[in-house]
């Protein structure tokens, strides 16, 4: 195995469960709520610290990865996030919830800056490497409300965490073992004109644009992530109706796995949609292939907010597909607009706007919910994508027609 496939693979690992994580602890949101016998709000409150800390910690995180390696700084995130699932497997009152999974979102804060900034210095086809990247989150956010369902059915929740805690372990101990050289690769045109503009003004200004864009990012994706498990549970029940003459004893457990099934089948779209984005990242302007997904995402979380059973379904399948198709493209972006010494701070930065402040979502939700209803959540979102598009026309405005490639061509 060469030094770019051990990359993308110990990468696309670590995303994996790092959007494992994520998903895993709303689409067990009812039955910890069962089980703690608190309401569904305040479950889903359990999860602000691991999402505040997904971010806040991105930015210390990333430095370190720049100071002492992105593969250490990867194998301390296997160890990290492995134990804090076991300690949520041993967890049972909601303070103690609280702290583990404040525990993982410490150590998956090191995945985005590690694992971004060893991709975009240490693979050719960048672009394309991201898309598969982003495919290894997709199919950890499919994954994640499934398997957690499933087991959650078939053992309890706690067995969710201890399987996934033991199997990051195992990942860690291999990693540990294989040596990755992290000497950032040569790009002809495209490597000549990042280095022209690390030091330019230009570049810090789109720069801080980005940051202002990808911060509403983070909340419109927050909010799906965080809603979208028990949205289909109460709104797109004819999956648990089909389950219902079946021999299934636990009830609950049986409305939880269908809806994981649901939301499953959504994220399986969504990789789709990474593959798509990473593609067209190698290939076309980035700036303005970032408007257009962000333009076909607006329509369909609009219609989330009206629909029903399978016509919400399929309206949350096409809103995923374009939102997640968005990553590859939106990472590039930062690649293009940071020097490769600062790469894993710049990522750093970005996740602390994207996972940090999109962690408030969590109260966001709750309060819209109170003011207005569920279905609200998602009109929000679309205001949100709204404000995302206007800002990033400003920043195509800023650019004065500069076209950003992956890969430079002659004249771009």
């Amino acid at each position: 195995m060469n030094n770019e496939k051990k990359i993308i693979l110990y990468t696309f690992v670590a995303h994996y469960f790092f959007h494992f994580y994520e998903l895993a602890f709303p689409a067990l949101a009812i039955p910890l709520m069962l089980s703690l016998q608190m309401s569904l709000e305040d479950v889903l409150k359990l999860g602000f610290p691991m999402y505040l800390l997904f971010g806040l910690f991105s930015l210390p995180w990333g430095m370190f990865a720049d100071r002492f390696g992105n593969r250490k700084a990867l194998i301390i995130f296997f160890f990290g996030t492995g134990l804090g699932a076991v300690i949520t497997a041993l967890s049972s009152t909601g303070a103690s919830i609280m702290f583990s999974l404040a525990m993982i979102g410490f150590f998956a804060g090191i995945y985005h800056p590690a694992g971004m900034g060893l991709i975009s210095l240490g693979v050719r086809n960048r672009g394309m490497a991201l898309g598969i990247n982003g495919v290894a989150g997709s199919i950890g956010l499919a994954s994640a409300p499934f398997i957690a369902g499933f087991l959650n059915w078939l053992v309890g929740w706690k067995m969710a965490y201890l399987l996934l805690g033991l199997a990051g372990i195992c990942w860690g101990l291999l990693m540990f073992f294989v040596p990755i050289d992290e000497t950032p690769i040569e790009r002809g045109v495209t490597g000549h004109a990042e280095k022209s503009e690390e030091h330019s003004r230009s570049a810090l200004g789109r720069f801080l644009i980005l940051c202002g864009i990808v911060t509403l990012g983070g909340l419109a994706y927050r909010i799906n992530i965080i809603v979208l498990p028990a949205y289909l549970e109460f709104k797109a029940g004819f999956l648990s109706r089909f389950f219902t003459g079946l021999p299934f004893s636990n009830l609950a457990g049986m409305t939880t796995m269908a809806a994981g099934i649901l939301v499953s089948f959504v994220y399986v779209v969504g990789i789709f949609g990474q593959l798509a984005g990473g593609r067209m990242a190698d290939r076309r302007d980035l700036l303005r292939l970032y408007l257009s997904f962000n333009l076909w995402s607006l329509p369909f979380v609009i219609l989330m907010s009206v629909l029903g059973e399978q016509f919400l379904v399929a309206a949350a399948c096409l809103y995923v597909f374009f939102a997640l198709g968005i990553q590859p493209i939106e990472n590039s972006l930062i690649a293009r607009f940071t020097p490769g010494k600062w790469r894993s701070t710049g990522y750093g930065i970005t996740s602390i706007l994207i996972f940090g402040v999109g962690s408030f979502a969590v109260y966001g939700v709750g309060w819209i919910k109170d003011a207005w209803s569920l279905e609200a959540v998602y009109l929000v979102s679309g205001g949100l994508i709204v404000l995302i598009l206007a800002g990033i026309a400003g920043l195509i405005q800023y650019s004065k027609g500069y076209v950003y490639r992956n890969q430079d061509r002659p004249g771009c």
